[in-house]
């Protein structure tokens, strides 16, 4: 992203540019357009619409959250096929959706940005992207999650290897795994996906585990034909449905904030043990020993029967080095294969984003940050003015999905954006004091989470331990806060004449 661009087209002036064209940054249009906001682009540097669901497509990818939950509230899909919708149909619908809201026209794909920096003469942002294109945007929506970017690991010999590699974020679907000797590195989200969808045609398969993660049993069934005829012509039943399943999850969040209650539902996951594997060595080095909760909560039914076939290899160990031809694991011993599949995760903690994006210092994100993301209600962050993130820190629920967040946020960003115009105001910027008073609340509640360093080593942990992924308050507090905008919590300026509401 740092590589120099060519600067020669005119600069475009814009009321809002997002980047990214997944569920934050169409929610986000599709909102600012219902406010008569239309002077809107969305950048994206993938060649499709869907955000992370556009450029993650590795076999066996589906949700782990139920398809009616995972869906835009304004925007029901009455097709899912199945309980838990897989990658292909997810990213259809957020294409269906850009269609269907007209905001196709405001998209820009294949389109990459290289710096989005904060002018403090003109309070503008001024974006470029790699085709040299300039624009100033009034407001700055990064849109980008943070779960797209793949995390390559780094490891000794790696450049010699003579086979295929590859991180499971960027699947190779030009390689051909039949009859091949696969090392699959990781046992997250993604390999419990996908190394059950290609063990069946490898040749064998090498499965490094260096730390097991809780895996629960998938409700997932195909939806059956009668269910998507009578959602199709009661479109409000579903959205009933809809509104029941996320109500009746709301009293998940005190189980979650209970260490003890967690480690009891820890005997759902050695259920799901049990059921596959009969031996008693085996059941014990998969049986995590961190408590259900820290770690990613993951869903899968064919996971530990994978596991046991017979072309199958679980080392319980790290990776220490890759050979020319082959892998060695923490134990010293070389194994020979033709294809490396790394199932690491992505760039939860600083991604390439971070970097680009400047603000009233010229200091970037990164900087600013250090490795622990703080903003306000996961959207407005000091120093960045008239600059609002979707998913920022701090920005998930226990209850809902992305897709939730995502629209909630969405409102509150676009009824943001209309008071700065109703008001004609010129700068906007969340005070120091409030975004601190923010974390500082619930930081109390964090700490009585399962999510620790003391508990295990974990995504949704930052550089000093802190939890940066969760917002801790039931579903409708979080919907009241970002349904109501308080410009007593920002800095304001008009073009006259600066105050502090």
């Amino acid at each position: 992203m740092n590589k120099a661009v060519k600067q020669s087209k005119p600069t475009q002036l814009v009321d809002v540019l997002i980047i990214g064209a997944g569920p934050s940054g169409l929610s986000t249009c599709i909102k600012l357009k219902q406010q008569g906001i239309k002077n809107v682009v969305i950048l994206d540097m993938a060649n499709r619409i869907g955000g992370t669901w556009a450029l993650n497509d590795y076999p066996g990818l589906f949700c782990d959250v139920p398809s009616e939950m995972y869906s835009l509230g304004f925007a029901p899909n009455p097709n899912w096929s199945r309980t838990y919708a897989p990658q292909a149909e997810i990213r259809q619908y957020l294409e269906d959706v850009a269609h269907k809201f007209n905001i196709v026209p405001h998209i820009q794909l294949n389109t990459e940005v290289t710096e989005a920096r904060w002018d403090k003469a003109l309070n503008r942002w001024m974006i470029t992207t790699r085709d040299g294109k300039t624009y100033s945007a009034k407001i700055f929506v990064p849109a980008t999650g943070f779960i797209g970017e793949a995390k390559m690991p780094s490891f000794q010999g790696q450049d010699q290897f003579k086979g295929t590699m590859f991180h499971s974020g960027k699947w190779n679907h030009e390689y051909d795994l039949t009859g091949k000797r696969v090392a699959v590195i990781g046992s997250g989200a993604s390999a419990i996906q996908f190394l059950p969808a290609i063990q069946p045609k490898v040749g064998h398969l090498y499965s490094f585990q260096r730390t097991p993660s809780w895996v629960l049993p998938k409700p997932d069934f195909a939806v059956p034909n009668i269910v998507k005829t009578i959602f199709k012509k009661a479109p409000l039943l579903e959205k009933a449905i809809r509104e029941s399943a996320l109500w009746s999850l709301e009293p998940s969040l005190p189980v979650f904030m209970n260490v003890k209650i967690m480690e009891k539902l820890q005997a759902l996951g050695k259920l799901n043990i049990n059921l596959s594997i009969k031996d008693p060595e085996m059941r014990k080095a998969v049986t995590p020993k961190h408590t259900l909760g820290c770690k990613r909560p993951m869903f899968s039914n064919n996971w530990y029967d994978a596991l046991v076939k017979p072309n199958v290899s679980v080392l319980f160990q790290g990776l220490s080095h890759i050979t020319e031809n082959g892998v060695v694991g923490e134990d010293g011993k070389e194994i020979a294969v033709d294809a490396i599949i790394f199932g690491t995760g992505y760039a939860v903690a600083e991604p390439a984003i971070y970097k680009i994006i400047k603000g009233t210092n010229g200091r970037s994100l990164s900087e600013v940050w250090q490795r622990q993301p703080r903003a306000y209600m996961g959207v407005s962050i000091h120093g960045f003015p008239n600059m609002f993130m979707m998913l920022g820190p701090n920005s998930q629920n226990t209850v809902g999905s992305v897709m939730w967040t995502a629209e909630q946020q969405s409102v509150y960003i676009s009824k943001t954006i209309k008071l700065m115009q109703e008001r004609r105001l010129d700068r906007i910027e969340v005070k120091e004091a409030i975004q601190k008073q923010f974390n500082a609340s619930i930081d109390k509640r964090l700490a009585k989470m399962p999510v620790r360093a003391d508990i295990c080593k974990s995504y949704y942990l930052d550089d000093a331990g802190r939890n940066h992924i969760i917002w801790p308050e039931f579903g409708f507090v979080i919907k009241h806060k970002l349904h109501h905008v308080n410009l007593k919590d920002y800095i304001i300026e008009s073009k006259v004449i600066k105050v502090s509401a």
